[in-house]
């Protein structure tokens, strides 16, 4: 029996360092915009951490679910 991997294809969730190197800003904008609520991100733990493609369509100036800060689904708070 193997066990089950993850989805190697699936593109991994970015950073506060991601998220501020691909808007080219400072980490602090990043993590006051994600308090505020305007970029979408997802908590881990303590950590924050971001769905690449939710951040790109947030920065076109799409609508976005989850631009929220809150737990990864199936997490218990």
């Amino acid at each position: 029996m193997t066990a089950e991997r993850p989805n190697e294809t699936a593109e991994r969730l970015w950073t506060v360092r991601d998220v501020a190197a691909f808007l080219q800003v400072s980490t602090s904008y990043v993590y006051k915009a994600a308090e505020r609520g305007e970029v979408p991100c997802r908590r881990v733990g303590a950590l924050l951490r971001f769905v690449p493609a939710e951040v790109r369509a947030w920065a076109l100036g799409e609508p976005t679910v989850g631009a929220r800060i809150g737990s990864v689904a199936g997490s218990t708070p």
